[in-house]
């Protein structure tokens, strides 16, 4: 492995690290409701929390940290990672967790946005298509991770052992980016560093990601709560199968990076790749009524959601190789993507809260009636990101 992969590699598993701390909150936060005395929405909404600075900054943060260097902001944000974990580990109520919480949410932003900048910096136009099919299962890899692990260390320990364990990981990562991001991310000066504004592609692009993120977040965020609470599974099995399944969506993701690499990047929305796409989009919300039954079986519903998300894993390994045409430019990547970040992180934020509501209130096959309903806005909108060859070639003289 060359240089130059050596250093993509490591930025992926900079933001897996930081998804892994959404992860980790999915699966502890049956242990911490019962202990500090949550309520289910209270709950979600903690789960949520990561991704709060980037559903109101997204977009002015992806300017921001272009000016003021993409190193600093990945060392920054792994920092508060580390700081956020160990203070978490140390609440004892429900107001200081949460403020533990939002300075978890910062690192999480500076972190997921200055990381795919740099793996874009890093990569030779060859590369690019191959390195962004990677990036694009940082989430589902980080929460499999943070869910699979923090359930294991909650069975060990306790689940402040578990949050301490996370905040110390990240201050390992911290440290190994010293030397890691020598190099690269400088400060960007001059008419370049202020980029150019999303192109109305790019605006359907990020809204209908956030659509797909606050089904796929939704449905992970509070499957723990729904494995325990409705199937009789412990902490740690319900953590283990919520892990899997969102691992499971690494299979989708190499697909649509074989899918691309055999397509060259092209007509990514549009024919036999449109089709895909919209497959991708449609079947697990479809299989999301099969998830939240009335009457789940433990067995069943394991089966059934880890084959939903490796179907679902196909959508963002597409959706990320379209970032670049539907930026328009390299001066219109750092805007696009900090707007694919922001409406992410709204889907993220709104998800599980948004699931637990409909649960509440109207039980679990509502939420996902709204899963599929999310879908469905989520499949429009990609059709109006749609971007040829020839759409692409207008973009990039423009």
């Amino acid at each position: 492995m060359d240089r130059s992969w050596v250093k993509i590699v490591w930025f992926y598993g900079v933001g897996v690290i930081a998804a892994a701390q959404l992860g980790k909150m999915s699966a502890l936060i049956p242990l911490i409701a019962r202990d500090l005395g949550l309520s289910l929405t209270v709950a979600a909404l903690v789960i949520s929390l990561l991704e709060i600075g980037g559903a109101g900054f997204g977009r002015i943060a992806g300017g921001l940290i272009q000016r003021a260097g993409r190193r600093p902001a990945l060392l920054a944000g792994t920092a508060c990672l580390a700081l956020g974990g160990v203070g978490e580990s140390l609440a004892q109520g429900p107001t200081a967790l949460i403020a533990w919480r939002v300075l978890e949410s910062a690192g999480y932003l500076t972190t997921v946005i200055a990381a795919p900048m740099l793996i874009l910096e890093t990569a030779t136009p060859r590369q690019r298509g191959v390195a962004l099919a990677l990036w694009s299962s940082f989430v589902p890899v980080g929460l499999a991770l943070g869910a699979i692990l923090s359930g294991w260390a909650a069975e060990l320990w306790s689940w402040r052992g578990a949050l301490f364990g996370g905040g110390m990981v990240a201050a390992g990562a911290l440290a190994l980016s010293l030397p890691m991001t020598s190099g690269v991310g400088a400060r960007v000066r001059g008419a370049a560093a202020g980029g150019t504004a999303p192109t109305r592609r790019a605006w359907a692009l990020a809204v209908g990601f956030g659509c797909y993120t606050t089904f796929e977040v939704g449905l992970l965020g509070m499957l723990p709560t729904f494995l325990v609470d409705k199937a009789g599974a412990n902490a740690d099995t319900a953590g283990l199968i919520t892990g899997v399944a969102s691992f499971a969506t690494v299979a989708g993701s190499a697909l649509a990076g074989w899918w691309n690499h055999r397509n060259h990047g092209r007509d990514l929305a549009r024919g036999s790749s449109f089709a895909l796409m919209a497959f991708s989009i449609v079947a697990p919300a479809l299989l999301l009524f099969g998830v939240f039954g009335p009457r789940p079986d433990l067995a069943t519903v394991a089966i059934v959601v880890i084959a939903l998300n490796a179907l679902s894993g196909v959508y963002p390994g597409l959706a990320f190789a379209m970032l670049p045409a539907v930026a328009g430019s390299d001066r219109g990547l750092p805007a696009a993507n900090g707007l694919l970040t922001q409406f992410g992180a709204s889907g993220s934020l709104i998800g599980p809260p948004l699931f637990a509501a409909c649960a509440g209130h109207w039980g679990w096959t509502s939420a996902a009636a709204c899963g599929l309903a999310a879908s469905l806005l989520c499949l429009a909108l990609m059709r109006a990101a749609g971007v040829s060859s020839s759409t692409a070639a207008a973009d990039q003289a423009a």
